[in-house]
């Protein structure tokens, strides 16, 4: 009991800090679109949609892989959750850019949208910290324990507001390698997967320099991408 008030206490204060974070949150995709506007570079809406979808198609596709991790231990299952989203998210990607792509402001809006989205699902996360704060239901414990595996939990909020400017720079800047060089996406399932695996190694250990490493490649990406046009 001592040890559920202990975890229950933790969670209150981070739900409590993280949640007058979320208008900086939600900042993060306006202020690429006013970036890509001021150089000249408006939003193609439709592709931004489309972007949304695909990250929402890819993240349903984890479904099967979530299946199958619960039946791992914490750690063993956040590593497949982890390794999994490369795959699947660039796959997801590359269908969509062969069906649907189109010129840099196609492809920045796709990439904006598929950012966007997943800044909202973070969003949402944080809501539903504050909801399993005093439940005691085993789905909620399972949902407090994978947090607590994270080692992120007393961590400023600011980094995750970082993170979420690094990632959609990933993002963009795949979805413009993946238009202008469709066969780079054999190097970036892996590549992705493997940042996401690091990413959370790191954090455990030091929140900072997970955060400048999910930097490097999301300046890299972005300005890869950029650049091949």
């Amino acid at each position: 009991m001592a040890m559920q008030a202990e975890q229950q206490d933790l969670l209150e204060g981070i739900y409590k800090r993280a949640i007058k974070f979320l208008p900086l949150y939600a900042l993060v995709p306006v202020l690429y679109g006013v970036v890509f506007w001021a150089a000249g570079q408006g939003m193609d809406w439709k592709a931004f949609a489309l972007g949304a979808l695909g990250w929402v198609i890819a993240l349903f596709l984890r479904g099967p892989v979530s299946l199958l991790a619960k039946k791992l231990p914490v750690n063993k299952a956040q590593g497949m959750m982890v390794a999994s989203s490369g795959v699947l998210e660039e796959s997801v990607r590359l269908a969509l850019v062969a069906l649907f792509s189109g010129a840099f402001t196609w492809a920045h809006s796709f990439g904006q949208g598929w950012a966007a989205v997943e800044v909202v699902f973070v969003i949402i996360n944080v809501i539903v910290i504050g909801s399993l704060i005093k439940r005691t239901d085993e789905k909620a414990m399972q949902a407090k324990e994978f947090l607590q595996a994270q080692g992120t939990l007393n961590a400023s909020p600011l980094w995750g507001v970082l993170e979420r400017i690094w990632a959609s720079a990933i993002h963009i800047g795949c979805t413009l390698i993946v238009v202008q060089q469709p066969w780079a996406v054999l190097l970036l399932i892996p590549l992705h997967s493997g940042i996401n695996w690091f990413a959370v190694k790191l954090a455990t250990k030091s929140v900072g320099i997970s955060s400048l490493f999910i930097a490097v490649f999301g300046i890299l990406s972005l300005m890869t991408g950029i650049m091949l046009y």
